[in-house]
């Protein structure tokens, strides 16, 4: 098993806040799981969709797979556990949907973290006293312990990681990265939809 290659991007959720499906937002004319898996092509050469049914995406052709949820539990945590079933690599990056912001030097440098850092979790990034759990990578052997984690009903990803030897970036690195914080940004209202659109209009 090579040690990356896989990336998942998870498309669970009700959207509730949107008020449609987010597997349906289009930015700049081009549907946003369309838009992440060209950017995720760039450093992955197998990419997969959890936490829907294949179905839901049919016309999604340049992906490996797309799996529903492994638990029936509404949780970010079930959506980084199918991933990790189904991953190909020892290492899975994970990001969402909703993330339309990918960047490229960072996951280059959480991969050379991880590289200097044998036998690591994984790799996060803190913000303030939290954690951003995607823009992330999860290592395959965290499946069993999340699986007896996610047994118990609970589906807190802080707590779950909680224990595990991941390796943490401080929030100071990680602006050096992404002043703005974008690349771990959420759409998840119509109107920071329209104000990603409005202010990354030249990428679009």
């Amino acid at each position: 098993m090579k040690k990356f290659g896989t990336a998942v991007i998870l498309s669970g959720g009700l959207s509730r806040r949107m008020g449609y499906d987010k597997k349906q937002l289009r930015i700049g004319g081009e549907n946003i799981i369309d838009r992440i898996v060209k950017q995720l092509s760039d450093d992955f050469d197998d990419i997969i969709i959890a936490g829907s049914k294949p179905e839901d995406l049919p016309d999604i052709s340049a992906v490996r797979g797309v799996y529903p949820d492994a638990v029936e539990l509404s949780a970010s945590l079930v959506g980084i556990y199918t991933g990790l079933l189904h991953s190909r690599s020892e290492y899975l990056y994970v990001t969402a949907c909703d993330m339309p912001v990918y960047n490229h030097d960072y996951v280059v440098y959480m991969k050379c973290l991880i590289e200097d850092n044998p036998g690591v979790g994984g790799c996060v990034t803190r913000f303030e006293d939290w954690i951003e759990p995607f823009n992330s990578f999860y290592q395959v052997d965290l499946a069993p312990k999340v699986a007896t984690f996610l047994e118990t009903g609970r589906k807190s990803i802080y707590q779950c990681f909680e224990v595990e030897n991941l390796y943490y970036i401080d929030e100071k690195t990680g602006r050096e990265f992404s002043p703005d914080w974008d690349m771990f940004c959420n759409l998840n209202t119509p109107s920071e939809l329209k104000n990603h659109i409005n202010k990354r209009r030249d990428l679009i």
